[in-house]
Order: structure tokens, then C-alpha cells, then sequence
């Protein structure tokens, strides 16, 4: 088995996963906001505009996933 790194990176994974390649990661962990779960908070997002937040970060997520994740 060989040496696995782990690092935490913190931010809005919007701009954070732009410095990094296609398929860089093969594990992304996140804690997506609730809807109106914090007033103010997290963009405050409604439960309308949820999906459309939410999708907002796919196309990142997706390009830095390798083929194994």
C-alpha cells in the first residue's frame, strides 16, 4: 500500500477548485448549506433557489473528480 496525503481545504469550492487539474482528486467532501436553515447565512438561500445553488458548484466538483472517485 502506498503513502496516502490528506489535506482540508476551506473556501467556496467555486473559486478554491480552480487551481487544480482535471481529475486531481479522487475524493471531494462537502457540507452543503440547508435552505433557510441560518438567516443570512450561506447566501441566504431559499428553499426556491436551492437547486440552482447547489448545481452552481457541479461543474468544478466534476472536472477535478478522477475516473476512480
Amino acid at each position: 500500500m502506498g503513502i496516502l496525503k490528506t489535506e482540508v481545504y476551506l473556501g467556496d469550492a467555486r473559486e478554491v477548485l480552480e487551481v487544480f487539474p482535471d481529475q486531481h482528486f479522487d475524493l471531494i467532501v462537502t457540507s452543503p448549506p440547508y435552505a433557510d436553515a441560518r438567516h443570512k447565512h450561506y447566501d441566504s438561500i431559499t428553499p426556491d433557489e436551492y437547486v440552482n445553488f447547489i448545481l452552481s458548484f457541479h461543474d468544478q466538483l466534476w472536472r477535478v473528480l478522477s475516473d476512480k472517485g
